[in-house]
Parts: C-alpha cells; structure tokens; sequence
C-alpha cells in the first residue's frame, strides 16, 4: 500500500523515518538495547533507561494513531522490526523510529479498534515485556509516558472532531478493548476527567524519571517534583 508523501514528511516532523535506516541505530534486541540507552540518555539505572525509551516511544504511538485519523493507515511492523536510532536536537539526546513503507495498511474506519489494539497491545506492550525483563520498572510508568502524548493528540483533535474524540476515548477506556491486557490502562490514567483539564493539570502518579537524566529538567506537572 502506497504511502502519500505528505503522511511521509509529517511522520518525520514526529521522527519516525519512512524507508531510511538510522545512521546512528541502537541494537534490536532487548538487553544490549538497554545497555546503550543507559549510555545515551546518561544514567547507570536500567529502570531509568527503560522509562526513558518509552518518553520517547509515545511520538512513535502518537504518530501511528495521527496516521489512522488522516491518512486511514498505520505500519503493521512487528516489535522485532522496529529499528531505533540515536538523533540529537538543541543538544538532547533524543530518538528516532525506523519503519518500511511496505508495512503501511489501510484499516476502514469501522475497524479501527483492531488498529488501536495493535499498536498498544501488539507493538508497545510487546516491546514493555522485553524491555522489562532487564530492568525494574512500573509498567505503569511507562504506559504514562506513552499515554500521556497521546492525551495530547486527542485534546487537540476534540474541537474539529468532537464524535470521532469521544468514540476513541470510549474504545481505549474500555478494558476488554485491551485484552490480555488486565486494565485499560487509558481509564487507570485519565479516568473520567474531560481531556481539556486532563491536559491542563497533573494526572499521573508516577515520575517518568526524566529527572533524573542529567540532559532534563523536571517535568511540569511531575508528582514527585521535589
């Protein structure tokens, strides 16, 4: 399926890089990947590093659902697929996210929430697994740090998109929508809090840690802040 070249340049805005190998990759597999995180964000704690990645995995699950809202397709990549890269902007070491054109799919509207469970279930979750088995971390953190973008992304879309917001915001608050899954994990963050405070005051519990990256500063609405 071919991929407009406007999805293609508006992904990269979102450092997800169409068709291109990184020129700086990290490793694809789980343990040495966490070793060269902790080399690249500059902590000595997996758990920190593990935390860190997912900060920045949430542009990439961010960027998967903008797809499906403007362009009706998302990459269809399994986690082992999925390449990383180290990228650099106003002097912080950030990353960027590797995908094939050819993994690009259509997915109808009604459909969607096969989309959606995908990248939560089958991308992000998958690679929280690895990843957590070298470190110790809260999935709950993590999944706040992926979440978190994406609260954003939807805030953003409600005024011209109102029905499509709340019938997303149903799906992803629903449990069962998550199976395996135990929890919506949506629901455990936003609960029912409207999304234009959702983004306007603190809702996690937990720190991302960043604060603890000497490239970062606290975060504005960190819960443990002092």
């Amino acid at each position: 399926m071919n991929l407009p070249a406007e999805a293609k340049h508006a992904l990269q805005m979102q450092t997800v890089i169409v068709d291109r190998p990184a020129a700086l990759p990290f490793s694809a597999e789980p343990k040495p990947l966490v070793e060269e995180l902790k080399e690249w964000c500059g902590t000595e704690t997996n758990g920190v590093a593990v935390s860190y990645f997912f900060r920045q995995f949430a542009l990439f699950v961010t960027a998967q659902f903008s797809l499906i809202h403007q362009h009706g397709g998302y990459f269809k990549t399994a986690p082992e697929n999925l390449r990383f890269g180290r990228m650099q902007n106003y002097g912080l070491p950030l990353m960027s996210f590797h995908v094939d054109s050819a993994d690009f799919i259509k997915v109808p509207k009604e459909q969607r929430g096969e989309a959606y469970h995908y990248i939560l279930v089958d991308q992000t979750d998958a690679l929280l697994q690895q990843l957590r088995a070298h470190a110790k971390i809260s999935p709950i953190t993590c999944w706040d740090n992926v979440l978190g973008s994406l609260i954003w992304h939807y805030a953003t879309m409600q005024q011209h998109h109102p029905r499509l917001v709340a019938e997303d915001v149903e799906w992803l608050s629903d449990p069962a929508n998550w199976q395996p899954l135990r929890t919506s994990y949506w629901h455990k963050l936003v609960g029912n809090v409207p999304l234009e405070r959702a983004v306007s005051a603190p809702l996690r519990k937990t720190c991302c840690l960043y604060k603890e990256l000497p490239p970062f500063g606290t975060c504005t609405f960190c819960p443990q802040a002092n």
